[in-house]
């Protein structure tokens, strides 16, 4: 099988979904099969031994990008593309031979015009004329209703991104929460594949010390510091926790300085380490006593929360989205509905060696669901049924 993955994001200086797509690529190829990288980030062409070409791209990012790619797709004649972001969509599906294209839905790209599903720092239910008056808010530079103006563009990408999915092959959403998204909004041919993790090769990187000094224990964020993963709610539930023990944060965005000002605020011992390299992050996570996840909207199926299962780190998480398709609560983390216990559920695993230990053994097993053993064979199943 000759598959070509399509990607706006790819390693090395990358986040989840880029590390999504490569460890896809690379469960491909130690099946025997031929895989090539289309990307349009910067780095070697030779990474992992894998064909990775990359694509230098100027000009407004939504219109430069899926051009770039259907350019380099158009004459594509034999085999399966498999696009894995919102503009590599556009780019795969804008020529002939569509029904050879999958497309991985990895966050609320077709329903929501910023991805998150958030607005004005709560879960947005909906997405119509009227909710977009209010999500407009603090995404654009104008005071409503000049705003609005905005609506009308935001809404025709919406059309055009659904119409795109609906000449797709395959859509393949990466949890069934995603899954049921697509469907409510008239997506066809929907199925759900999750996210491939190679747990061996996680906790072989995952040895090594770490290229910083950690404390003997702590609590430990990693992701963006934005609203949408929970930024606000990490500090408040760390102080209601009460462990003593210091926070450990990975990740970087526009939050950054409110959580400083939270921490100090709140007593918190707080460590910022910024943006960390793959390794060091996983380093990390094998060291943690609770990685924290806060996470405020409909979580897609986190990346963090896999290779936290691979390393058996033991987890409070909110529960929202696809988080609890990774998560059994009580066996691989613990699941909470709402901010106030999350503080409640960090004391709980801190204060208890028993349960850490029944966590960290439960979350290891239950990684082998996401294993290249147990899904690329499902995915071969798709570009097989593509390619005819």
């Amino acid at each position: 099988m000759k598959v070509r993955l399509v990607s706006e994001v790819y390693p090395p200086r990358a986040g989840g979904a880029g590390w999504s797509v490569r460890a896809l690529a690379l469960g491909l190829r130690d099946a025997g099969h031929s895989v090539s990288v289309l990307t349009t980030s910067p780095g070697p062409e030779d990474l992992d031994g894998l064909e990775v070409r990359r694509l230098a791209v100027t000009g407004r990012k939504r219109l430069a990008v899926p051009r770039a790619f259907a350019a380099r797709l158009h004459d594509l004649e034999d085999g399966v593309v498999h696009a894995q972001h919102s503009l590599s969509a556009l780019g795969a599906l804008a020529g002939g031979g569509t029904g050879r294209v999958a497309v991985t839905v990895r966050d609320h790209w077709p329903v929501c015009f910023w991805s998150t599903r958030i607005s004005r720092g709560a879960p947005c239910p909906e997405c119509g004329l009227l909710p977009m008056t209010r999500c407009v808010t603090g995404h654009v530079q104008a005071p409503a209703p000049i705003s609005w103006g905005a609506i009308p563009y935001m809404r025709r990408d919406l059309a055009v991104k659904r119409a795109a999915l609906g000449r797709a092959g395959a859509t393949l959403a990466v949890s069934e929460s995603i899954g049921a998204e697509l469907r409510a909004a008239g997506i066809p041919r929907v199925q759900v594949i999750p996210n491939v993790v190679d747990a061996e090769e996680t906790r072989a990187l995952a040895e090594g010390p770490p290229s910083f000094d950690l404390p003997d224990r702590f609590l430990l964020f990693v992701g963006k510091l934005e609203e949408n993963k929970g930024a606000r709610r990490l500090v408040p539930a760390v102080a209601a926790a009460r462990t003593g023990l210091p926070l450990v944060v990975l990740g970087e965005g526009s939050l950054a300085h409110a959580l400083k000002f939270d921490a100090a605020s709140a007593g918190v011992e707080l460590v910022v380490r910024g943006w960390a390299h793959r390794e060091d992050v996983l380093r990390a996570m094998a060291r943690a006593t609770v990685l924290v996840f806060p996470s405020l909207w409909a979580e897609p199926l986190s990346r963090v929360l896999l290779e936290a299962l691979a390393l058996g780190t033991p987890i409070a998480a909110m529960d929202t989205g696809g988080t609890r398709e990774i998560l059994e609560d009580g066996t691989s983390g613990l699941l909470v509905q709402d901010a106030a216990r999350l503080g409640e559920a960090v004391a709980r695993i801190a204060g208890d060696d028993a349960l850490r230990a029944r966590l960290r053994d439960g979350a290891r097993a239950r990684a082998a669901a996401f294993a290249p053993a147990a899904l690329i064979p499902r995915y071969l199943d798709v570009y097989r049924r593509l390619a005819g």
